[in-house]
């Protein structure tokens, strides 16, 4: 990671971007998700990189090409809100 992140703040973004992915279907490209390009610009590639590995290897999503997949129930919510609020804890850094 290019910055330190808390754990804590790695996995409330994490949790954003399931309940983005819920909220798409269950199934998008990477480059839909607003908390995924949140996470891109404001953390950089590194540390979006290292969310989904995360994601991955918990076995919460899984890859399917170009597609990111949910693999678990997870309640939606409007991806408008949760890309603020994702962007808010990465400028603010808490």
């Amino acid at each position: 990671m290019s910055q330190q992140y808390s754990s804590q703040m790695s996995a409330r973004l994490a949790m954003l971007l399931l309940r983005e992915l819920a909220y798409k279907g269950g199934k998008a490209k990477l480059r839909y998700l607003k908390v995924y390009r949140t996470i891109l610009e404001w953390g950089g590639g590194n540390y979006a990189a290292y969310i989904l590995s995360r994601l991955k290897d918990g076995s919460l999503i899984r890859i399917e090409g170009n597609y990111i997949v949910l693999t678990t129930n997870i309640q939606p919510s409007n991806p408008t809100r949760l890309e603020r609020e994702a962007r808010e804890m990465l400028i603010k850094g808490v």
